[in-house]
Protein backbone atom coordinates (compact mmCIF):
# COMPACT_ATOMS: atom_id res chain seq x y z
CA UNK A 1 0.00 0.00 0.00
CA UNK A 2 3.30 2.65 0.61
CA UNK A 3 3.35 2.46 -3.14
CA UNK A 4 1.00 4.75 -3.51
CA UNK A 5 3.09 7.71 -1.65
CA UNK A 6 5.85 8.48 -4.41
CA UNK A 7 2.69 8.91 -6.98
CA UNK A 8 1.49 11.14 -4.48
CA UNK A 9 4.51 13.35 -3.90
CA UNK A 10 5.36 13.61 -7.50
CA UNK A 11 1.71 14.73 -8.18
CA UNK A 12 2.16 17.46 -5.53
CA UNK A 13 5.26 18.28 -6.33
CA UNK A 14 3.82 18.60 -10.22
CA UNK A 15 1.13 20.87 -8.83
CA UNK A 16 3.68 23.34 -6.88
CA UNK A 17 5.13 24.08 -10.05
CA UNK A 18 1.89 24.81 -11.39
CA UNK A 19 0.59 27.99 -12.70
CA UNK A 20 -3.52 27.76 -11.88
CA UNK A 21 -2.22 27.17 -8.23
CA UNK A 22 -0.25 30.62 -7.60
CA UNK A 23 -2.90 32.47 -9.55
CA UNK A 24 -5.69 31.24 -7.57
CA UNK A 25 -3.81 32.33 -4.46
CA UNK A 26 -3.15 35.97 -5.77
CA UNK A 27 -7.08 35.65 -6.90
CA UNK A 28 -7.92 34.55 -3.04
CA UNK A 29 -5.09 36.80 -1.54
CA UNK A 30 -6.93 40.16 -3.64
CA UNK A 31 -10.33 39.07 -2.94
CA UNK A 32 -9.76 38.71 0.98
CA UNK A 33 -8.14 41.63 0.64
CA UNK A 34 -10.98 43.28 -0.88
CA UNK A 35 -12.81 42.09 1.53
CA UNK A 36 -11.45 45.11 4.01
CA UNK A 37 -12.59 47.68 1.66
CA UNK A 38 -16.26 46.35 1.22
CA UNK A 39 -16.41 45.85 5.32
CA UNK A 40 -15.04 49.62 5.63
CA UNK A 41 -17.89 50.94 3.47
CA UNK A 42 -20.44 48.95 4.49
CA UNK A 43 -22.80 49.62 7.36
CA UNK A 44 -22.94 46.95 10.39
CA UNK A 45 -19.76 45.13 11.87
CA UNK A 46 -16.64 45.27 9.36
CA UNK A 47 -15.37 41.66 10.88
CA UNK A 48 -18.32 40.06 9.91
CA UNK A 49 -17.85 41.43 5.82
CA UNK A 50 -13.97 40.16 6.35
CA UNK A 51 -14.93 36.87 7.04
CA UNK A 52 -17.76 36.62 4.77
CA UNK A 53 -15.39 37.13 1.87
CA UNK A 54 -12.74 35.45 3.11
CA UNK A 55 -14.45 32.01 3.58
CA UNK A 56 -16.19 32.73 0.11
CA UNK A 57 -12.75 33.03 -1.15
CA UNK A 58 -11.37 30.29 0.25
CA UNK A 59 -13.78 27.80 -0.81
CA UNK A 60 -14.36 28.84 -4.23
CA UNK A 61 -10.92 29.14 -5.03
CA UNK A 62 -9.74 25.62 -3.24
CA UNK A 63 -12.44 24.24 -5.23
CA UNK A 64 -11.63 25.60 -8.84
CA UNK A 65 -7.92 24.27 -8.29
CA UNK A 66 -8.95 20.78 -7.55
CA UNK A 67 -11.57 21.10 -10.26
CA UNK A 68 -8.60 22.79 -13.00
CA UNK A 69 -5.69 20.62 -11.78
CA UNK A 70 -7.34 17.63 -11.45
CA UNK A 71 -9.20 17.15 -14.30
CA UNK A 72 -6.48 16.96 -16.14
CA UNK A 73 -4.29 14.38 -13.81
CA UNK A 74 -4.94 11.34 -16.07
CA UNK A 75 -5.11 13.18 -19.33
CA UNK A 76 -1.38 14.34 -18.59
CA UNK A 77 -0.58 10.24 -17.71
CA UNK A 78 -1.35 9.18 -20.81
CA UNK A 79 -0.51 11.83 -23.43
CA UNK A 80 3.13 11.88 -21.89
CA UNK A 81 2.60 7.84 -22.23
CA UNK A 82 3.97 7.79 -18.36
CA UNK A 83 0.70 5.85 -17.31
CA UNK A 84 1.80 2.32 -18.99
CA UNK A 85 5.37 2.84 -17.23
CA UNK A 86 3.58 3.36 -14.26
CA UNK A 87 0.90 1.00 -14.24
CA UNK A 88 3.78 -1.95 -15.86
CA UNK A 89 5.43 -1.25 -12.49
CA UNK A 90 4.46 -3.09 -9.06
CA UNK A 91 1.80 -0.48 -8.50
CA UNK A 92 -1.72 -2.00 -8.75
CA UNK A 93 -4.06 0.42 -10.63
CA UNK A 94 -5.87 1.37 -7.06
CA UNK A 95 -2.71 2.61 -5.69
CA UNK A 96 -2.26 4.87 -8.54
CA UNK A 97 -5.37 6.21 -7.96
CA UNK A 98 -5.19 6.62 -4.03
CA UNK A 99 -1.83 8.25 -4.74
CA UNK A 100 -3.35 11.26 -7.19
CA UNK A 101 -6.05 11.68 -4.99
CA UNK A 102 -3.75 11.62 -2.29
CA UNK A 103 -1.17 14.46 -3.91
CA UNK A 104 -4.19 16.68 -5.13
CA UNK A 105 -5.59 16.63 -1.30
CA UNK A 106 -2.32 17.90 -0.21
CA UNK A 107 -2.08 20.31 -2.73
CA UNK A 108 -5.28 21.97 -1.66
CA UNK A 109 -4.84 20.83 2.18
CA UNK A 110 -1.51 23.16 1.62
CA UNK A 111 -3.54 26.22 -0.25
CA UNK A 112 -6.61 26.08 2.22
CA UNK A 113 -3.84 26.15 5.24
CA UNK A 114 -2.10 29.53 3.60
CA UNK A 115 -5.21 31.40 3.26
CA UNK A 116 -6.37 29.84 6.43
CA UNK A 117 -3.12 31.69 8.31
CA UNK A 118 -4.03 34.73 6.27
CA UNK A 119 -7.86 35.01 7.29
CA UNK A 120 -6.87 34.37 11.18
CA UNK A 121 -4.54 36.92 11.49
CA UNK A 122 -7.16 39.68 9.57
CA UNK A 123 -9.69 38.30 12.08
CA UNK A 124 -7.36 38.56 14.96
CA UNK A 125 -6.57 42.00 13.46
CA UNK A 126 -9.77 43.14 14.38
CA UNK A 127 -11.54 41.05 16.56
CA UNK A 128 -8.30 41.00 18.94
CA UNK A 129 -8.94 37.60 19.77
CA UNK A 130 -8.90 33.79 18.09
CA UNK A 131 -11.96 32.54 16.56
CA UNK A 132 -12.65 29.13 17.66
CA UNK A 133 -15.77 28.71 14.82
CA UNK A 134 -13.45 30.45 12.03
CA UNK A 135 -10.84 27.39 12.77
CA UNK A 136 -13.86 25.26 12.66
CA UNK A 137 -15.10 26.74 9.35
CA UNK A 138 -11.53 26.01 7.76
CA UNK A 139 -11.80 22.29 8.91
CA UNK A 140 -15.64 22.31 7.36
CA UNK A 141 -14.04 23.33 3.97
CA UNK A 142 -11.28 20.86 4.33
CA UNK A 143 -14.01 18.32 4.98
CA UNK A 144 -15.33 19.47 1.31
CA UNK A 145 -12.21 19.12 -0.26
CA UNK A 146 -11.83 15.90 0.70
CA UNK A 147 -14.99 15.08 -1.49
CA UNK A 148 -14.16 17.09 -4.28
CA UNK A 149 -10.96 15.50 -4.58
CA UNK A 150 -12.41 12.64 -4.71
CA UNK A 151 -15.13 13.41 -6.91
CA UNK A 152 -12.61 14.66 -9.76
CA UNK A 153 -10.33 11.41 -9.24
CA UNK A 154 -13.98 9.37 -9.94
CA UNK A 155 -15.10 11.04 -12.99
CA UNK A 156 -11.16 10.62 -14.11
CA UNK A 157 -11.80 6.90 -14.04
CA UNK A 158 -14.41 6.94 -16.19
CA UNK A 159 -14.56 9.84 -18.49
CA UNK A 160 -11.10 10.43 -21.01
CA UNK A 161 -12.01 14.81 -21.68
CA UNK A 162 -10.92 17.13 -19.02
CA UNK A 163 -13.43 19.44 -20.02
CA UNK A 164 -15.87 17.27 -18.86
CA UNK A 165 -13.96 15.65 -15.95
CA UNK A 166 -14.34 19.29 -15.16
CA UNK A 167 -17.60 19.54 -15.72
CA UNK A 168 -18.97 17.11 -14.15
CA UNK A 169 -16.86 17.52 -10.94
CA UNK A 170 -18.28 21.49 -10.93
CA UNK A 171 -22.02 20.39 -11.57
CA UNK A 172 -21.80 17.60 -8.38
CA UNK A 173 -20.55 20.42 -6.83
CA UNK A 174 -22.85 22.94 -7.41
CA UNK A 175 -25.82 19.97 -7.17
CA UNK A 176 -24.43 19.30 -3.22
CA UNK A 177 -24.35 22.96 -2.27
CA UNK A 178 -28.16 23.24 -3.14
CA UNK A 179 -29.36 19.83 -2.65
CA UNK A 180 -31.92 21.05 0.37
CA UNK A 181 -33.90 22.59 -2.98
CA UNK A 182 -34.97 19.03 -4.04
CA UNK A 183 -36.53 18.53 -0.38
CA UNK A 184 -38.23 21.96 -0.93
CA UNK A 185 -39.91 20.99 -4.25
CA UNK A 186 -41.10 17.73 -3.15
CA UNK A 187 -42.35 18.72 0.47
CA UNK A 188 -43.93 21.77 -0.75
CA UNK A 189 -45.49 19.96 -3.79
CA UNK A 190 -43.91 21.13 -6.72
CA UNK A 191 -42.68 17.66 -7.95
CA UNK A 192 -45.54 14.60 -7.16
CA UNK A 193 -45.87 11.10 -8.28
CA UNK A 194 -42.57 9.22 -10.03
CA UNK A 195 -40.88 12.37 -10.56
CA UNK A 196 -40.82 12.69 -6.83
CA UNK A 197 -39.37 9.74 -6.29
CA UNK A 198 -36.79 10.18 -8.63
CA UNK A 199 -35.52 13.44 -6.98
CA UNK A 200 -35.40 11.54 -3.30
CA UNK A 201 -33.21 9.04 -5.18
CA UNK A 202 -31.13 12.20 -6.65
CA UNK A 203 -31.04 13.86 -3.11
CA UNK A 204 -30.18 10.91 -1.53
CA UNK A 205 -27.13 10.05 -4.11
CA UNK A 206 -25.69 13.79 -4.13
CA UNK A 207 -22.89 14.97 -1.42
CA UNK A 208 -25.12 17.16 0.84
CA UNK A 209 -22.46 19.58 1.23
CA UNK A 210 -24.35 22.89 2.67
CA UNK A 211 -24.51 20.48 5.64
CA UNK A 212 -20.67 20.70 5.69
CA UNK A 213 -21.40 24.39 5.52
CA UNK A 214 -20.20 26.08 8.60
CA UNK A 215 -19.49 29.81 7.50
CA UNK A 216 -22.49 31.80 9.26
CA UNK A 217 -20.92 29.80 12.43
CA UNK A 218 -18.15 31.14 11.65
CA UNK A 219 -19.41 34.75 11.03
CA UNK A 220 -21.67 35.28 13.89
CA UNK A 221 -19.17 33.27 15.89
CA UNK A 222 -21.58 30.51 16.75
CA UNK A 223 -19.74 27.44 18.51
CA UNK A 224 -20.65 24.14 16.50
CA UNK A 225 -20.83 20.83 18.61
CA UNK A 226 -19.09 18.25 18.63
CA UNK A 227 -21.50 15.95 17.93
CA UNK A 228 -21.66 17.92 14.48
CA UNK A 229 -18.19 18.02 13.71
CA UNK A 230 -17.90 14.28 14.29
CA UNK A 231 -20.72 13.47 11.82
CA UNK A 232 -19.27 15.85 9.30
CA UNK A 233 -16.12 13.82 9.02
CA UNK A 234 -17.58 10.58 9.39
CA UNK A 235 -20.02 11.68 6.57
CA UNK A 236 -17.19 13.25 4.32
CA UNK A 237 -15.00 10.19 4.87
CA UNK A 238 -17.44 7.92 4.04
CA UNK A 239 -18.60 9.89 0.90
CA UNK A 240 -15.07 10.08 -0.04
CA UNK A 241 -14.72 6.59 0.17
CA UNK A 242 -17.09 4.78 -1.69
CA UNK A 243 -16.27 7.11 -4.96
CA UNK A 244 -13.07 5.97 -4.55
CA UNK A 245 -14.24 2.68 -4.44
CA UNK A 246 -16.23 3.42 -7.25
CA UNK A 247 -13.61 4.90 -9.43
CA UNK A 248 -11.18 1.27 -8.80
CA UNK A 249 -13.69 -0.40 -10.28
CA UNK A 250 -14.22 1.77 -12.99
CA UNK A 251 -10.56 1.88 -13.41
CA UNK A 252 -9.61 -1.62 -12.87
CA UNK A 253 -11.78 -2.04 -16.30
CA UNK A 254 -10.58 0.77 -18.36
CA UNK A 255 -8.52 -0.14 -21.34
CA UNK A 256 -5.28 2.47 -22.59
CA UNK A 257 -4.61 2.18 -25.82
Amino acid sequence: MRKFIPIAQNTYRESLRSKVLYSLLLFAALLVGASIFFGSVTIGDQVKVIKDFGLFAISLFTVTYIIISGASLFHKEISRKTLHTLLARPVSRWEFLFGKFAGLLLTASVMLLLMSLGLTLLSIAFEGTLSIPLLMCFYSIFLELIIICAAVIFFSSIVVTPMLIGLFTFSLYLAGRSASLLLYLIDNEFVTGFGASILKGIYAALPHLEMLNTVNEAVYNVPQSATHLAWSTLYAGGYALVLLLLSRIAFESREFS
